[in-house]
């Protein structure tokens, strides 16, 4: 079985991506909420099984040079082309090694973080049981584990899918031949499955969802021998038999009971005395079927209560837009506050508007909650004509705390446990993150900003970040990009009308750099 998995993966590469749910800051945040004390980000040691070619963790050692980092991978193809790139950004603080997981021991000591997204369910039972294992002798006493797998009942229905597929490709070899006979019979089924009864409409939504996924995505994660769902309690059980506990869900919106209506959160809370229990019922609920979930040390002591007070030292970025033309900030005049991802907030509280302003101003940058509170008070105080005090009181940082933990679990802000290094506006000679200048022009992927999120760039853009090395001020970009359309690697138009040379050219090539050069730093792709 591990050698059959070994030759899917070097005959066709699974999709190389970041997952920001998986970096360390994103778990030692929601361990920190929880009460815990975990390592710091800066200098932890990470550890990922099935790295593939490196795109989650090579970008995660670029930005965090003081920490280490070990990504194992069964495929040699994938692992070969990781340990390109690292030699390329010219890092020693990471190694991708081609092993299987089942090697992993005691001698390859203590993690701080372990990462294994997409892989538990995917894999058979002894190595599940190892994954398992590992998350609890390799795991840092303080330590975060994340698991990622498919879960039921939501996976029902998409099992019954992948049953037809497996049935119909299995005749055929090689896996682009599987994929190929995999989508026909998709499209065949969408073609005749009747969409004038509750199983059709269902069985039709789920063919749609699937057939319009990449090659690599069909393949491994629905054509592979091996994919197990589990009902969370059962993965809890398992964990728990494993001396590990449940922490949290890598998406903390995701464990609130409260989006649901009331009465469906009334019913949840008599019925679910535990947290387990409220998971798995709420898992009925929505129908879900995938989890991140993250795992601690049986021994810990969990705090679920959660107050403002656990956002100490925390830091906070969000980019919440006010519903009023012009926002007020007196005291009692309520204000409504909306974010990209529907999220928002209604508040009357001086000092959590004026912070929401200034976090929009500074995004995508963060500031910790105390130095927050400072310069909201100083924006309230300046509006209102006032003084400025000598120093924030604590009761600004407690009504702070509270509003914004409320703006969390509503999605409105992001909470960190370190700031990344990032320019919000462009300096002279503008920098673009070295692994953002690579696979501009490496990949077709999605390139990875130094928030860690996947995003995809049109071509200008793909051409105008590899030329933002610190060497260059507006003028020599602009002639980089000049040379680029005379050679005819970049395509510039005006009114559709190809442009290759002269003064028409220098202007159009300035404007839409003074143009996409903000954007880039508003993006998380320059470097302060």
């Amino acid at each position: 079985m591990a050698e059959e998995q070994h030759t899917t993966y070097d005959e066709m590469p699974y999709i190389n991506a970041a997952f920001p749910q998986t970096h360390p800051d994103r778990l030692a945040t929601l361990a920190k909420l929880m009460g815990m004390s975990p390592p710091a980000v800066e200098t932890c040691r990470v550890l990922e099984l099935g790295s593939a070619s490196g795109d989650n963790l090579v970008p995660m050692a670029l930005a965090m040079p003081d920490a280490r980092f070990l990504g194992i991978d069964l495929s040699a193809r994938q692992t070969e082309q990781g340990r390109e790139l690292v030699k390329a950004l010219g890092l020693s603080n990471i190694e991708l090694r081609q092993a299987n997981i089942a090697e992993v021991d005691a001698s390859w000591g203590k993690f701080d973080y372990i990462i294994c997204h997409g892989i538990y369910s995917w894999v058979p039972a002894p190595i599940r049981d190892k994954i398992l294992s590992i998350s609890r002798d390799n795991l840092a006493h303080n330590g975060v584990a994340y698991v990622s797998y498919n879960t039921y009942p939501g996976w029902r229905m998409r099992g019954m899918i992948r049953d037809m597929m497996v049935y119909h490709a299995n005749r055929f070899e090689g896996a682009a031949n599987k994929v190929q006979q995999a989508r026909g019979l998709l499209d065949f089924l969408a073609q005749s499955t009747p969409t004038d009864s509750p199983f059709g409409l269902t069985l039709r939504s789920e063919l749609d969802a699937i057939r319009n996924q990449p090659d690599a995505y069909l393949f491994h994660d629905h054509l592979e021998v091996v994919n197990e769902p589990v009902y969370f309690h059962e993965f809890a059980e398992l964990a728990q038999q494993h001396g590990l506990q449940y922490l949290a869900e890598a998406d903390f919106g995701a464990m609130l009971v409260s989006n649901f209506a009331p009465q469906i959160a009334d019913t949840l809370r008599k019925i679910a005395p535990d947290i387990v229990r409220m998971e798995q019922y709420m898992d009925f609920v929505r129908n879900r079927m995938f989890r991140q979930t993250l795992l601690v040390h049986a021994d810990l002591v969990i705090n679920r209560s959660l107050t403002g007070a656990a956002l100490k030292g925390l830091y906070v970025a969000a980019f919440a837009v006010p519903a009023s033309r012009v926002p007020s900030l007196l005291q009692g005049v309520p204000e409504q506050f909306r974010a990209p991802s529907g999220g928002n907030i209604n508040t009357v509280n001086a000092i959590t508007k004026a912070a929401l302003m200034v976090l929009r101003e500074r995004y995508p940058q963060a500031l910790r909650i105390e130095d927050l509170a400072k310069r909201a008070r100083e924006r309230v105080d300046t509006e209102m004509a006032k003084p400025a005090p000598e120093a924030t009181t604590a009761k600004d940082v407690e009504t702070l705390g509270t509003d914004l933990l409320t703006c969390y679990t509503a999605a409105l802000i992001e909470l960190r446990s370190t700031a990344p290094r990032l320019a919000i506006e462009p300096s002279e000679r503008p920098v673009a993150s070295p692994f953002v200048r690579i696979r501009a022009t490496t990949s077709a992927n999605p390139i990875v900003n130094l928030r860690h999120e996947p995003m995809q760039l049109d071509m200008f853009n793909r051409h105008l970040v590899t030329l933002l090395d610190g060497t260059r001020d507006r003028d020599a970009i602009v002639a980089a990009l000049a040379d680029l359309v005379a050679k005819g690697t970049l395509v510039v138009r005006d009114k559709d009308v190809p442009v290759s040379g002269g003064p028409n050219l220098e202007r159009i090539l300035g404007q839409a750099l003074d143009e996409n050069l903000p954007k880039l730093g508003k993006a998380g792709l320059l470097l302060s």
